[in-house]
């Protein structure tokens, strides 16, 4: 991009250049002296003349005209311009008649002259920097219109499994023996849990009373699992269900418990939820038993629940985990 960008300042000094070299000088270059001089005189032309159009448009450009400040770009584009028109009718006698004690090689014109000309190059370096920006802008919106269109076709590729899945899912419900509530009870559970993934969370924010249906129905699943060493408690109060929460924002911590709570057959072990909902604020506290012979708990899903609650929540929350006496606890207070 920055290759493409400078291209066309690379072509117009280029130009430039030749335009300086073809010019005859006002005497005969016939010598090694005059060629020398008149090389010196070309390349501090140049420069000054690079320095305007690097300064309009490095410093100019990108910090007036693009931010809509049209009255100082052009102040400051017109003190540019005379500076350059300055140092144009000075750089001669001070290279010949000073640096070098020879006859000077006339390659300005007057005052006028040079402004205008310094004028024209300025104008059309500007034209050439804001035709490449909005190239550039022009070829994002085409990106962004591109990528929003395979977002779009892989999302609706993505609803046909959904839609025969839970086709699939009454299929099988309704092949289950009436007699068998459990498990006619943890398929309607597990389709429910599914379609709140699929549908419900597909939002920025939820009623608290959603999110907290969800989490009775999979811990409801997860018990429905466990075998009978496994005590699970979850607590619920909750004072306005129609608090707004960022969607499965609980749902890492609980799932994070189940799958590290420890499985030993000759102890009692423990999963404890508790969410507690008053006055703006939220109390979610979740517990587990743990094994330390074992992989500790916590890994990718933590981070980035603790992540997310950084972007969704700063400085609306506070989150602390403990590790100790093998129990893994999380306590998230939330601001809502």
């Amino acid at each position: 991009m920055y290759l493409k960008r400078y291209t066309y300042y690379l072509l117009f000094f280029a130009a430039y250049i030749g335009a300086l070299v073809i010019e005859k000088p006002a005497y005969s270059v016939n010598t090694v002296q005059a060629c020398f001089s008149y090389l010196l005189t070309v390349i501090v032309h140049f420069s000054l003349f690079s320095l305007m159009i690097l300064a309009n448009s490095s410093i100019l450009i990108p910090f007036l005209l693009e931010k809509k400040r049209f009255g100082l770009y052009f102040a400051g584009l017109i003190c540019l311009i005379l500076s350059y028109t300055f140092l144009i009718g000075r750089y001669n006698p001070f290279i010949h008649d000073i640096l070098l004690h020879d006859k000077e090689i006339e390659t300005s014109s007057g005052f006028w002259d040079n402004f205008v000309y310094a004028l024209c190059c300025s104008v059309i370096t500007s034209m050439l920097y804001i035709t490449q920006r909005w190239s550039e802008q022009q070829e994002q919106v085409k990106n962004i219109q591109i990528n929003q269109l395979q977002t779009e076709l892989k999302y609706l590729r993505s609803q046909l499994n959904p839609h025969f899945l839970f086709n699939g899912l009454n299929t099988i419900y309704g092949s289950i023996d009436m007699a068998n509530h459990g498990a006619r009870d943890m398929m309607v559970q597990f389709s429910d849990l599914l379609r709140y993934n699929l549908y419900d969370a597909d939002v920025d924010i939820i009623e608290l009373d959603k999110e907290i249906k969800y989490l009775k129905n999979y811990v409801a699943l997860q018990k429905a699992r466990s075998n009978d060493n496994m005590q699970v408690t979850l607590k619920v109060n909750c004072r306005d269900g129609d608090v707004k929460i960022a969607p499965l924002i609980f749902m890492a911590f609980v799932e994070n418990a189940f799958k590290y709570a420890s499985r030993e057959d000759n102890t009692v072990n423990r999963i404890d939820i508790q969410l507690n909902q008053e006055a703006g604020q939220i109390d979610f506290t979740c517990e587990n038993s743990f094994d330390e012979s074992e992989l500790a708990p916590g890994g990718i899903g933590l981070t980035n629940a603790a992540r997310r609650l950084e972007l969704l929540y700063k400085d609306r929350y506070r989150l602390d985990v403990k590790k100790e006496q093998n129990i893994y606890r999380v306590h998230l207070m939330l601001n809502v």
